[in-house]
């Protein structure tokens, strides 16, 4: 299980995260909304301890991220699959390279032929086979993001963080996205947690939403709730206008 408890950070003076908590429920998928700027990708830094918090705690799996060393901090993280808002795929190197970078460029008592087999079972799961020796730059966005996302899953985590998955996809790529996100977090059976601002993203692949305002969380939504939701400030965000 994933658990902030009574987080607060600042950057040069400016409060961005105040006493936030939250407990993401095993195997759901949450969604963090909110407008640029607000934090979420913040969470994401902390959770995987690139940043620490002023204050407050991160936990994974009960332990406190910010008391780990460093061959620790790493092994947490080998149970934390990542997809960047761009994909972030190394231009130079294939996508089978992409996809088995951890496992190739790290100690692993895995063979070749086993790094192999899981680069290929990667690559089927999203829907991109036969794609193992073409570059980034001979890649749609959408199939870009496929390769990100096998590489995010290549150690079977247990817990998957998606920044903005669909950002930059027009609408039916983004449909694609969505879709595969929800079949590989169920058929993995991980945790996942979402931040966006697309709309399509909060109801296609959302158990719980969560909105961050001013630094905390408003009380979680659903996909069926929160088209209608009674607090203004997420019904301006969800329908782009206020009630009334």
């Amino acid at each position: 299980m994933i658990e902030l408890c009574h987080l607060s950070k600042s950057f040069d003076g400016k409060s961005i995260l105040d006493d936030l908590s939250l407990s993401v429920p095993t195997g759901k998928k949450i969604t963090i909304i909110g407008p640029s700027g607000s934090g979420k990708s913040t969470l994401l830094k902390l959770i995987l301890c690139l940043i620490k918090p002023d204050s407050g705690k991160v936990l994974v799996d009960g332990q406190d991220m910010a008391l780990l060393n460093v061959d620790e901090i790493y092994g947490i993280r080998k149970k934390i699959g990542l997809l960047f808002q761009s994909a972030a795929l190394f231009d130079s190197m294939t996508v089978e390279e992409n996809v088995g970078f951890s496992l190739l460029e790290s100690p692993t008592s895995l063979s070749s032929k086993d790094i192999q087999v899981k680069i290929d079972q990667a690559l089927d799961l999203v829907e991109m086979s036969g794609f193992n020796a073409m570059f980034p730059s001979e890649l749609s966005g959408g199939q870009q993001k496929r390769v990100g996302l096998a590489r995010a899953i290549i150690n079977n985590p247990e817990y998957l963080l998606f920044d903005e998955p669909t950002t930059g996809l027009d609408p039916v790529l983004s449909t694609n996205i969505e879709n595969l996100i929800v079949r590989i977090s169920d058929e993995l059976n991980t945790t996942a947690i979402i931040v966006t601002h697309q709309i399509s993203t909060i109801m296609r692949t959302s158990d719980l939403i969560y909105y961050l305002h001013e630094g905390s969380l408003f009380d979680p939504e659903t996909p069926e709730t929160i088209m209608t939701s009674s607090n203004k400030v997420i019904n301006t965000f969800i329908n782009g206008k206020t009630n009334g």
